[in-house]
């Protein structure tokens, strides 16, 4: 007994097989990646906590006025209270956002998380590492759970941020870069002084140094406790160009959704000597992305002390 195979067709599939690849098919949709949309819808996400809530009626107000087109927002709720969540519920509504908002609530039993998230924690410079890996690990959960595949950008936004304009999200696309922070500033009493230290340009010196720690060692910029002699965002703000950065804060970042698409997102262990949002520019970096400051462009922090999730290293 022989088996001879069947004569191809060259004419391509037989009629039928290809007659059924022209059906759709139930419950399967199919989106093409390689042409992604040209609306630059952004996904705003929050970080907050219990601590935080009386300050989000102000906070909710000024993200109303941003008049981008295309905006939903994502916001997580860490170790909530009994009322923590129709509390902040009830800001949202209140507000009257006009773009979709989604909350997710994560309570983390492991006691020593809970231990340095808790406020008062953020002053005691030995807790920093463990407290920004925390951090880290709630960011990138929030990241994973909310980013959806319409999302071309992510904008963090810290929840004490007192004011930013509304043409913020156009502004920091317009700049055309991977990742791109803007000079966060605090005013008091008539003055204007520096924020967000976390966004910074290494030096000879901070490479040097950085080559005489152990390797698990980790600099936390903003500290009166280890100067790592870098060049901070904050003192240049008569600067009107951009300036690339090789590290940020947390207080607002834009940035491409394809660089976490593609595996960069805030580490939780030290990444050349840096974890969270300093990590993740160290890591985009490496991985061929941008990252770029605005010297002279300035939102305002409220300048409140900070409440175990925030930047406030004055």
């Amino acid at each position: 007994m022989s088996c001879e195979p069947l004569p191809e067709r060259q004419d391509g599939l037989p009629d039928a097989l290809e007659a059924a690849s022209q059906r759709p098919f139930s419950g399967v949709s199919f989106e093409n990646l390689n042409t992604p949309s040209a609306d630059n819808h952004v996904l705003i996400l929050t970080m907050i906590n219990p601590s935080t809530v009386r300050y989000l009626a102000d906070f909710f107000k000024t993200v109303r006025k941003l008049d981008h087109p295309n905006l939903s927002m994502a916001v997580l709720i860490i170790n909530p209270g009994p009322t923590t969540v129709h509390a902040v519920r009830q800001h949202i509504e209140h507000t009257r956002i006009a773009f979709p908002v989604k909350l997710y609530v994560k309570t983390y039993e492991d006691s020593i998380m809970s231990y340095i998230l808790t406020p008062g924690k953020e002053t005691v410079y030995e807790l920093q590492p463990l407290r920004r890996a925390a951090i880290a690990r709630a960011r990138n959960f929030l990241l994973q759970s909310a980013l959806e595949s319409k999302h071309q950008y992510t904008l963090w936004l810290d929840p004490l941020l007192a004011w930013f304009p509304s043409t913020l999200v156009q502004d920091l696309i317009a700049v055309d870069e991977d990742i791109v922070v803007p000079n966060t500033m605090i005013q008091r009493d008539g003055n204007e002084w520096g924020h967000d230290k976390r966004n910074w340009q290494e030096t000879e010196l901070s490479i040097s140094l950085s080559k005489e720690v152990p390797e698990d060692f980790i600099f936390m910029e903003g500290w009166l406790e280890f100067t790592t002699h870098r060049f901070l965002m904050i003192d240049m703000t008569e600067m009107e160009n951009k300036v690339p950065l090789d590290g940020i804060g947390s207080t607002c970042i834009l940035t491409r959704a394809s660089v976490h698409r593609e595996g960069i997102n805030f580490p939780a262990f030290p990444f050349r000597h840096h974890i969270d949002t300093e990590g993740f520019a160290k890591a985009a970096a490496a991985a061929g992305y941008t990252v770029y400051g605005l010297p002279a462009y300035r939102i305002y922090h409220t300048g409140i002390p900070d409440n175990g999730l925030h930047e406030d290293n004055l």
